[in-house]
């Protein structure tokens, strides 16, 4: 009996010894064909994928480009100083009660605004009825403020275009995929299908990136400058209401 039993567990021994040797060498197998798989952290290199977008990724470059120039313009001349500055109120009612005409006409040449040239008009046209004379400077600070909302439309222009270019440079580049697809067929990478569908897309990208910020600019300066036409206009009324007072005095 003892030998029967002796016998059995030796069997067992034996039969479980190699399937567990089996086992123990597939667990590692796969461990190690999991650490040898594992994908690295995935980096994108933007500037490779601009580069990969082609002509109409270099046109959007030069529209960022230009965008930036006309933000940095506009902002250099919509300041409150080119409209309406805080000091000319006074110094235009001091110099007309001194009598001096002439320091509002160079003021005008010394530190040119919306406001110095309207005060040099009036100082110029004091002979005129106060009515048409009013009318006459409205209508000149509003021409100089057309100048200024024009010179805005530019990136409304660049925000409207970038969309629609980066569009093309997608539909273009999924073009050239499918293309790619018809002549390889079942035999093409899917790889090669993949990494034309990203350089398609990439213009799209950089279009929507372009444009977004382009069109917030744009409506930004929109009403920075009606705020500095309001001001101006704010002045000019004080400006003719003391001019009216001295009229009648």
């Amino acid at each position: 009996m003892k030998l029967f039993r002796k016998t059995t567990l030796t069997a067992t021994i034996c039969l479980a010894l190699p399937a567990a040797i089996l086992y123990a060498q597939e667990t590692a197998t796969a461990a190690a064909a999991d650490t040898t798989s594992a994908p690295e952290e995935l980096t994108i290199d933007w500037i490779q994928e601009i580069i990969n977008g082609g002509i109409t990724s270099a046109v959007l470059l030069l529209l960022s480009a230009a965008a930036i120039g006309f933000l940095a313009e506009r902002l250099i001349r919509m300041r409150g100083k080119f409209f309406a500055p805080g000091y000319y109120s006074e110094f235009f009612k001091k110099s007309i009660q001194d009598g001096n005409t002439q320091a509002i006409i160079d003021e005008a040449t010394k530190n040119p605004s919306i406001l110095a040239e309207a005060g040099a008009f009036i100082a110029t046209h004091r002979d005129m009825d106060i009515m048409r004379l009013q009318t006459a400077v409205g209508d000149q600070a509003s021409r100089v403020s057309e100048r200024h909302r024009q010179r805005c439309y530019p990136l409304a222009i660049i925000a409207t275009m970038a969309p629609m270019l980066g569009l093309l440079g997608t539909v273009i580049g999924m073009i050239e995929a499918f293309s790619k697809v018809a002549v390889l067929g079942d035999t093409g990478d899917a790889a090669v299908l993949a990494d034309s569908i990203s350089k398609a897309l990439i213009t799209t990208d950089i279009g929507l990136v372009l444009a977004i910020p382009s069109l917030g600019a744009y409506h930004f300066l929109k009403e920075k400058l009606a705020i500095m036409e309001l001001s101006v206009e704010e002045t000019l009324e004080d400006i003719f209401a003391f001019l009216e007072q001295q009229d009648k005095q």
